[in-house]
C-alpha cells in the first residue's frame, strides 16, 4: 500500500494501483460487462454477471459503497416507503423484485428478516393504527407479490 493524499491515506485503492489496473485492462481483449458505479446495484450486477463466467468490469469514482449505498441501510426493502406515500403500483413492484431477488438471483445476500418498529410512549393511538395498518398492507402486498416472509 502507499500513501496517496488523493484517497486520504494509506489505502489498497489508489492512484497508482489504478492507473495500473486501467492499463492492464486496455491489454485484456474485450469486455463483456462494463458496469459504472460500486455502490450496492453497481456491485450486484457486477457479481452477477462475473458469477455467470462474463469478463466484467467494475469502474468507481470513489470507493466501493461511497454514497448513497453506504449511507443507506444496505436493506432490499418491500415497498413499504412506496406504500407509505400512496404509490401502490410502485410498491408492488418492488416487493416483486425483493422476491426475486430472494428467490433466485441473489438468495446468497438476500434473506427476509423480521421488523420490529416500536411504539414509544410519545406515539398517539391513532399513530399506532396507522402503523400497524401499514404493516399489514405490507403484508398483504407481500403476499399478493409471492414474496416469503420473515
Amino acid at each position: 500500500m502507499t500513501n496517496d493524499p488523493a484517497t486520504g491515506g494509506d489505502s489498497a485503492l489508489n492512484a497508482e494501483r489504478r492507473a495500473r489496473e486501467l492499463r492492464a485492462l486496455g491489454d485484456g481483449g474485450e469486455i463483456d460487462v462494463l458496469v459504472i458505479g460500486g455502490g450496492v446495484t453497481g456491485a450486484g450486477a457486477a457479481l452477477d454477471a462475473a458469477a455467470r463466467g462474463l469478463r466484467t468490469v467494475l469502474v468507481e469514482r470513489h470507493d466501493l459503497a461511497f454514497g448513497t449505498s453506504r449511507w443507506s441501510s444496505k436493506l432490499v426493502h418491500g415497498g413499504l416507503r412506496y406504500l407509505a406515500s400512496g404509490r401502490i403500483g410502485i410498491a408492488h413492484e418492488s416487493a416483486v423484485e425483493r422476491g426475486i431477488l430472494i428467490g433466485s438471483t441473489a438468495p446468497h445476500l438476500v434473506r427476509p428478516l423480521p421488523q420490529l418498529v416500536p411504539l414509544l410512549p410519545n406515539v398517539g393511538a391513532a399513530q399506532q393504527a396507522l402503523i400497524r395498518a401499514g404493516f399489514l398492507a405490507g403484508d398483504a402486498l407481500r403476499r399478493g407479490a409471492g414474496t416469503p416472509a420473515a
